[in-house]
């Protein structure tokens, strides 16, 4: 018998054995990983059963499953013990891994020879899946319960801080609470509205934080990213910065600035047509190789889906997006396009169903925010050096919106500091 072949014997014959340890290896296994039929009916027959709070021992199973009652009876021989089950069955789960690695290569050698699109993508996502952890799927409902307490428990002891990634902006963190956990977050708003301005600042805030954080750029080069930051973190004018129109007091300010802000836990991904699985194959490798905490993409109509119509691509990537924050179980927050037809409108305030292609993203999204400054529609605008963020979607709690500091210069975006500024900018 071989190695593999023992290890899941003996996962089964020491369920049989103690019911009780089914918790322990239920996270790690599924049907899946048992190499032939009639183990992989042994064990979902013992799952059915302890799930249906059914007693699983050899007697019992033989009555389930009595065309495999021999079989039963030579398993209940086995010399696996309670303590050594778990064991067993991580061995079980790692010969599964082989297995589908293998497979995976085969099926990546057989794509490159057809020069299939995107088979190179697709098979480091499905490698990089088999290196996340097996989850627990199913809860009984007190089960989520004390996951909801958990929740409730850990907020109480952070003394009222809030319970996501910060945004940066106090504003936008009272109503939020910051970003979430498997949460998908759309950002809309008309050109010149400073959309990537204002996704850099929430990203430099998660980063400044201590957290990781990756930025997918189909929109900006690396190194306009990179003037951007520098603005941010020197006070000193992103123009100034690119044109090198600079006084000797930038300099330090620039040197003193970039010190504060490179060791930072930031990533870019730069590229200006990206699939939906390549993206989702960078965020996979960062979440393995490095941690990610959250991820920001410049923007969501940029990204492809090669073969598919617009509307069924649109589609797609909001899935994959939505899909790939629960996988990872971090933050996603997407800038989108906002359609043309708002300009036309007397109040020129997006709303979600101004997104390009709005059901699509509205359907798969946890938020949705949209940026406004009046300034961009009227040069006497009293509004000037305000932005609006106006929450038009929140699964978490309110909508409503949020009024915020705009800098030009440093294209930043700041929170109102002093009740005198909040009354002033009103």
């Amino acid at each position: 018998m071989t190695d593999h072949a023992y290890a899941e014997d003996a996962v089964l014959a020491g369920l049989m054995a103690r019911n009780e340890i089914f918790h322990e290896v239920a996270p790690l296994l599924g049907e899946e990983q048992f190499t032939t039929p009639r183990r992989r009916r042994i064990w979902a027959a013992i799952r059915d059963r302890l799930r249906e709070g059914q007693p699983a021992d050899v007697v019992t199973m033989c009555d389930a499953l009595p065309g495999d009652a021999s079989e039963l009876i030579d398993l209940a021989k086995s010399m696996a013990t309670g303590s050594s089950v778990a064991s067993y069955a991580a061995l079980v789960r790692e010969h599964w891994r082989m297995r589908e690695a293998g497979s995976i290569a085969q099926r990546l050698l057989s794509g490159a020879r057809e020069r299939e699109p995107g088979a190179v993508e697709q098979a480091i996502a499905e490698l990089m899946a088999l290196n996340a952890h097996h989850a627990e799927h199913e809860y009984t409902g007190k089960q989520i319960l004390a996951l909801a307490f958990e929740v409730a428990q850990q907020a109480f002891q952070n003394g009222g801080a809030i319970p996501g990634i910060t945004t940066g902006l106090q504003e936008l963190d009272e109503i939020l609470g910051g970003w979430h956990d498997s949460d998908l977050t759309f950002i809309g708003g008309r050109p010149a509205m400073g959309k990537t301005a204002f996704m850099l600042g929430l990203a430099e805030a998660a980063a400044d934080s201590g957290r990781r954080v990756g930025i997918v750029s189909a929109e900006q080069p690396a190194v306009q990213l990179g003037i951007r930051r520098a603005a941010l973190a020197s006070g000193v004018g992103a123009q100034a910065i690119r044109a090198g129109n600079l006084q000797d007091e930038d300099w330090s300010k620039i040197t003193a600035g970039i010190s504060r802000a490179r060791d930072r836990h930031l990533r870019v991904f730069d590229r200006s047509a990206v699939s939906l699985d390549e993206l989702v194959s960078v965020a996979r490798k960062w979440k393995h190789n490095d941690g990610l905490d959250v991820l920001f993409i410049d923007y969501a109509q940029r990204i492809t889906v090669p073969g598919a119509d617009r509307i069924t691509e649109v589609s797609q990537i909001a899935r994959g997006l939505k899909n790939l924050a629960r996988d990872l179980n971090i933050p996603v927050v997407s800038l989108a396009q906002v359609v043309k037809g708002v300009d036309s409108r007397p109040d020129k305030r997006p709303n979600a169903g101004d997104l390009a292609n709005s059901d699509e993203l509205t359907r798969e999204a946890d938020q949705v925010l949209m940026l406004y400054r009046d300034e961009v529609y009227n040069r006497e605008s009293p509004d000037k050096g305000v932005a609006e963020i106006l929450i038009e979607k929140n699964r978490h709690g309110p909508t409503g919106f949020k009024r915020v500091r705009f800098v030009a210069e440093t294209m930043a975006f700041e929170s109102f500091a002093r009740r005198a500024d909040w009354e002033e900018a009103a």
